[in-house]
């Protein structure tokens, strides 16, 4: 991607941890003598800031009196919860279920603002208040999510895609196009995979084009080589927006596509997409982003082979459901728009850190048609590590947040639909996710420590309003989402971009247009080091600590007798603390997936199973690969019995179905079940047999390739196995 100056900005540095750290314990420890001094369990005292009787029910509210009674909200919620393993997400089943949810809802609300609040004192009139209205927040956002994702469009768009496609497959409509790769400092291996990809790409009258904006001789021998177009200019003015506008003056295709350094595109991809462009009110096509190598979080706890990536979420549930209204948002790669359109806007829009929202967002408000076409036809990079992925995400909420800053180049309250600005204003809630968030962390602890409690009400009324909901609440979202996001990792995820999240922010309120944090993604990066990430995690690591000190001191004084006995149940603190365990369970998860972990390999393995000759000298080998990658391969064989002192010699490798070979050295072998299995490494690759690798790897959605959906006990359960084996702290390597 373009950018500014060829060096890369540092991260922004930050407080050493241990001095933080220092901090932390120096109030904990003041904490401490303050309980100490006053001789109670929290620190002001429960008497004076919770009251001293419930707020009676009134009529509307009123509990059954029987115990059966009590519950039969639970069992609702619970078989609806069942049921929804055998009811299909469809767009009809999804209005139906939601609308259950959102009446579960309304009587939750209208229980905690009626009878819950704490008005005892006026300290904890203010928190309670604070806290209903972080809840109130959560609601709208909710119902915003559920007018924004009514009605998908997935399906419709496929059939329209299989429709037009055929007026491209026939020759009947064929414009040209021109594929551009904008690149700044992405490595030759990457960028060579990405054009062989956009080379195989059936369709005929198109021309690719290197963006280069790091002006590497290395890349224009390698462009030269390809046979592909170069392109570069003198400044990075602009970043990637600039990179891309200067290769606009300098083409004339009638549409362009847009490939990320990193993402490879599947061989019809333009076959699926150019065909929408006969109607000439379509200005942009978009196709989800999807990831040959998992997030960050799965591959550090060791459960990649089973979680969703979190981007699956917005791109094939999100972006479907803004598609109705005309509210998609541009994601910077694997998308094709019209070249006239776009120049009419004045290309792309460079006053932001990222251009791909912002340039989207300014043809909706000229009035152009943006469809989302919600199939995956291409897969890139995400980010390696923790690191990477934070800065990324801190990049992508500085370029979210900006377009609320810019005035009257985007009057998005002024010229946009009621449903696009409804989009608009349900993104600037996510933006400030971080905030709320942390409230929601810290409140019930402190809470518990205080002794204020933010909800004033008994067990019973708990089990009652608040368990169902929260049970539909949580099914729901796996359900409608077909196993995209689950609440529980969707908190882990919140939870560990929080408070740098939070720092981001308010930096971004200080100037929204300042050159904050880094300005490109690495790619390609591979680590044989651990490493702990404590400069960024820890917040979460001593809140951690800090909740089991804090409920030692609290509880533990109780079995020792050090404070005196528990007058009464009545305030909801024991709420509070199956809360405060739970964020602390969180917290911890949040901590141990971003240990980064080391890896032994330089490329990603899939399994790959395809028949295999191997010519070792006078010997001929049959087998199967049971792993591929770009750099090597293990060969299970069905025929031959290997040699073991031929171990480092050198063959070559055939693949029969592909009918292309390399040549590759014996690196090891053991026996597996009465077999052999050698392990080869890649010595010469010719540039006929790289493309076969690549379409072998990455050319289509084959299983090991498609998104995962597991259900909902399913999420949890790794999660609950990773919190006591500390996969993160002890593994020496990663299983890739």
């Amino acid at each position: 991607m373009a950018h500014e100056s060829p060096k890369q900005a540092s991260p922004p540095q930050l407080v050493s941890p241990w001095v933080w750290g220092f901090f932390v314990f120096s109030l904990l420890f003041l904490l401490g003598v303050l309980l100490a001094t006053v001789w109670r369990p929290t620190l002001f005292p429960i008497d004076l800031v919770n009251p001293d009787q419930l707020r009676p029910l009134p009529d509307l509210l009123q509990m059954p009196t029987d115990e059966m009674g009590l519950w039969w909200p639970v069992v609702l919620a619970t078989m609806v919860a069942i049921a929804l393993n055998f009811i299909p997400s469809k767009n009809v089943t999804r209005l139906i279920v939601r609308l259950i949810v959102i009446l579960f809802g309304c009587r939750y609300l209208l229980w905690r603002g009626w009878v819950t609040l704490n008005d005892a004192h006026w300290l904890s009139f203010a928190a309670s208040v604070a806290f209903y209205g972080l809840e109130l927040l959560y609601f709208f956002t909710y119902l915003l999510y559920f007018y924004q994702t009514a009605w998908l469009t997935s399906e419709w768009r496929s059939r329209q895609a299989n429709h037009y496609q055929q007026a491209v497959l026939s020759g009947e409509y064929c414009p040209s196009v021109d594929v551009f790769i904008p690149t700044y400092n992405e490595p030759p291996h990457i960028l060579r995979r990405t054009i062989v990809a956009c080379q195989a790409m059936n369709y005929t009258n198109k021309a690719i084009y290197v963006l280069d904006d790091g002006r590497r001789s290395d890349i224009a021998a390698l462009c030269k080589q390809l046979r592909v177009c170069y392109l570069t200019r003198p400044t990075n003015e602009h970043r990637k927006a600039g990179n891309l506008n200067h290769a606009l003056k300098r083409t004339t295709g009638e549409l362009i596509a847009v490939f990320d350094a990193d993402f490879i595109p599947f061989q019809n991809f333009l076959t699926r997409t150019v065909g929408f462009f006969q109607d000439d009110q379509v200005a942009m096509v978009q196709t989800p982003q999807h990831f040959f190598n998992p997030d960050y979080h799965a591959q550090n706890l060791g459960i990649e082979f089973m979680m969703p990536g979190d981007m699956e979420y917005f791109f094939g549930f999100i972006q479907p459901g803004r598609d109705l209204g005309n509210a998609i948002i541009c994601c910077g790669t694997s998308y094709v728009v019209r070249r006239r359109d776009l120049k009419a806007v004045g290309g792309y829009y460079t006053r932001c850190v990222v251009e791909d929202f912002q340039t989207g967002t300014k043809m909706q408000i000229a009035g152009y048609r943006l469809i989302y076409l919600n199939e995956i036809l291409s897969m890139g990079e995400s980010p390696r590590n923790f690191q990477d992925y934070l800065e990324q995400r801190l990049r992508w909420l500085q370029g979210n947040m900006q377009i609320y800053f810019c005035g009257d180049d985007l009057p998005i309250w002024s010229k946009l639909s009621w449903f696009q600005r409804s989009c608009h204003v349900s993104l600037l809630l996510h933006n400030i996710t971080p905030f709320t968030r942390v409230c929601f962390l810290i409140g019930p602890f402190l809470s518990l420590m205080t002794g204020i409690s933010l909800t004033v009400a008994t067990l019973s009324e708990y089990l009652f309003y608040a368990l169902p909901y929260t049970l539909l609440n949580i099914a729901t979202f796996s359900w409608a989402t077909e196993g995209r996001y689950f609440s529980i990792w969707g908190e882990v995820y919140e939870v560990a971009f929080a408070f740098p999240g939070m720092v981001q922010l308010i930096k971004i309120l200080r100037n929204p247009f300042g050159k904050i944090g880094s300005i490109v993604t690495n790619k390609g990066t591979l680590s044989n080091r651990k490493r702990l990430n404590l400069r960024f995690t820890w917040p979460l690591a001593a809140f951690v600590i800090a909740v089991g000190l804090g409920i030692f001191i609290r509880y533990g004084g109780y079995w020792l007798h050090i404070w005196p006995p528990m007058e009464y149940e009545r305030s909801g603190l024991e709420v509070m603390l199956a809360w405060t365990l739970y964020n602390a369970f969180i917290a911890l998860i949040a901590v141990l997936s971003s240990i980064d972990q080391p890896s032994r390999r330089q490329s990603d393995r899939f399994p790959v199973c395809t028949v295999c000759r191997f010519q070792l000298g006078n010997q001929t080998y049959w087998g199967y690969t049971r792993d591929l990658s770009e750099t090597g391969a293990a060969l299970l064989l069905t025929a031959g019995r290997f040699v073991e002192d031929q171990g480092n010699q050198v063959g070559t490798l055939t693949f029969l179905e592909q009918d292309f070979s390399v040549t590759a050295a014996v690196v090891r072998s053991r026996a597996e079940d009465e077999k052999c299995c050698i392990y080869l490494r890649f010595l010469e690759v010719s540039d006929e047999a790289h493309r076969g690798l690549v379409q072998l790897l990455y050319g289509g959605l084959t299983w090991w390739h498609k998104p995962k959906a597991p259900s909902g006990l399913d999420a949890f359960w790794p999660m609950l196995i990773r919190l006591f084996d500390f996969r993160s702290l002890f593994s020496l390597y990663s299983n890739n």
